[in-house]
């Protein structure tokens, strides 16, 4: 059940925007964009976040590629970004749909989050007693869930406790090597994924993606055709998501000046940094300071 190119939301399925708390976390009910569409969500990608499907009650087929397993809950289903999935609901289903933001989470574990990104597979997990591992993430998942709809004091701060937890949890899981359903590998993929190795460790916006290309040995426009071809942008969309991802996080602190921020990422002109936050989020920096709480600009 595979489309003819991939099919890539920025939002859930059928959309194109995300409201994502503190820049990290986004839960939605698993099950309710099957009933819009008679129990069928159609193969896509993301190419923005990491998806954790956490399905309590019920029957559906999940497909990948070429491939399709019937999953029963209680069971979860890890998605990393660009990696593309549907469903088929065979009897109706309850969950919730876990968004993570990638780039903002690798910040979060810093040495860590090459471990746990490094899981670029599907995995397909049966939530069972057998396996205590599986019931205690599952249940970390059930409090993130509750956690977020809460409004309790405290809440992004215990937001990104659970999240740490969980993604702890998962990658633990993972050593086994038992969940690992549809792998991913292949040279595109490896490149793609030294690329993003490359933007991190460089850490700053000034590199260009010529630079990069030779870092990879390869040429300009083959990168380009590697992550059109597996995000579904260029690769200067992808650096440009990456620093403002990490423009967001920095912007939360209210001890840091927009104009140093800027500098830091690698922007040498603020007003560039500025209009650049606006394309891509929306707001400006001020604005987005504003929504969040901050009082300074």
């Amino acid at each position: 059940m595979s489309m003819p190119g991939k099919q890539f939301y920025k939002g859930l399925y059928g959309t194109n925007t995300i409201e994502f708390a503190k820049g990290l976390i986004h839960v939605y009910p698993f099950g309710e964009i099957g009933k819009l569409n008679h129990g069928q969500v159609k193969p896509h990608a993301h190419n923005h976040f990491l998806q954790i499907f956490l399905i309590q009650d019920g029957r559906t087929e999940f497909y990948h590629s070429t491939e399709k397993v019937t999953i029963h809950g209680p069971a979860f289903i890890v998605v990393p970004k660009n990696m593309e999935h549907g469903f088929m609901h065979l009897t109706p289903v309850s969950g919730w749909i876990i968004n993570l933001a990638d780039t903002v989470l690798e910040h979060m574990l810093q040495r860590e989050a090459d471990v746990i990104f490094g899981m670029d597979e599907i995995h397909v997990v049966a939530v069972t007693a057998a396996e205590p591992a599986t019931t205690e993430v599952f249940g970390t998942m059930q409090k993130c869930v509750d956690e977020y709809n809460s409004q309790l004091p405290g809440r992004l701060l215990m937001l990104q406790y659970l999240t740490g937890q969980m993604l702890v949890q998962l990658y633990r899981i993972s050593l086994g090597g038992r969940q690992a359903f549809f792998s991913s590998s292949n040279i595109s993929k490896v490149y793609f994924r030294r690329f993003q190795q490359l933007i991190r460790a460089e850490d700053s916006y000034k590199k260009s993606v010529e630079e990069y290309a030779h870092d990879l040995f390869i040429s300009t426009g083959h990168l380009s055709r590697i992550c059109r071809s597996i995000a579904g942008q260029s690769p200067k969309d992808i650096l440009i998501d990456y620093f403002m991802a990490k423009a967001q996080l920095a912007l939360s602190d209210v001890d840091s000046n927009i104009a140093d921020i800027s500098y830091t990422l690698g922007f040498e002109d603020p007003a560039y940094f500025a209009r650049l936050f606006k394309k891509k989020t929306g707001q400006t920096p001020q604005e987005f300071r504003k929504k969040i709480g901050v009082k300074r600009s």
